[in-house]
């Protein structure tokens, strides 16, 4: 990807119709192993779209809100979300994952910042939480660097390769990202990295 794509990336609603365009992502099942827990072999397009089914489909009250990045040829470069949201207790899940070719870029660290102006501002939401394999030190990384914060752990978690590693589970509350957004925004536009525009559905 050249570096004037960097900058025109697009965050648009994730839709059913998208899952082939990013099916292959769910095949190289060593980095994906890094990111999802419940799949133990690589799964064909059509079992990716019904497992993404429930998430995607509309409801008056949607437990989950996806949104896929996509660069000026619309390339999909990486999904994030909301999941098992909670309107009682105002929390949620957020997970991302970023396409290999586009890390290192800063998307992970914008789409995180786009999801949580979502959830707090618009959602009302009062905590996020997320988790990751242990070993997994770029998730950590952007984690910290946005305000997450380490809240427990699954000792042993996570079974990949044959080995059990730890889930490491953070979380950040409405009132810290408040604290830390200016921060976390600044130091996006001083990267020059990526900068996300809002596409439509």
């Amino acid at each position: 990807m050249e570096n004037e794509t960097d900058h025109s990336v697009t965050l648009r609603p994730l839709g059913l119709d998208d899952i082939p365009k990013i099916a292959e992502w769910f095949w190289d099942f060593e980095d994906i192993a890094l990111f999802d827990r419940t799949l133990p072999v690589p799964i064909n397009v059509d079992a990716i779209r019904e497992s993404w089914r429930a998430s995607l489909e509309h409801a008056t009250s949607p437990r989950a809100y996806w949104f896929i990045a996509e660069d000026a040829d619309k390339t999909p470069l990486g999904v994030a979300g909301l999941e098992s949201v909670n309107y009682v207790q105002g929390d949620a899940i957020i997970p991302a994952f970023v396409a290999k070719k586009a890390r290192g870029r800063g998307l992970a660290t914008a789409m995180l910042t786009s999801m949580m102006d979502l959830a707090f501002d618009r959602l009302r939401m009062h905590r996020l939480t997320t988790f990751y394999r242990e070993d997994n030190e770029a998730s950590r990384h952007t984690l910290d660097k946005v305000g997450f914060m380490e809240e427990g752990r699954f000792r042993e978690g996570w079974f990949a390769d044959g080995v059990r590693r730890d889930v490491v589970i953070v979380g950040i509350l409405r009132s810290e990202w408040a604290e830390r957004r200016a921060e976390v925004l600044e130091a996006q536009v001083k990267s020059g990295k990526v900068s996300l525009s809002r596409g439509k559905g």
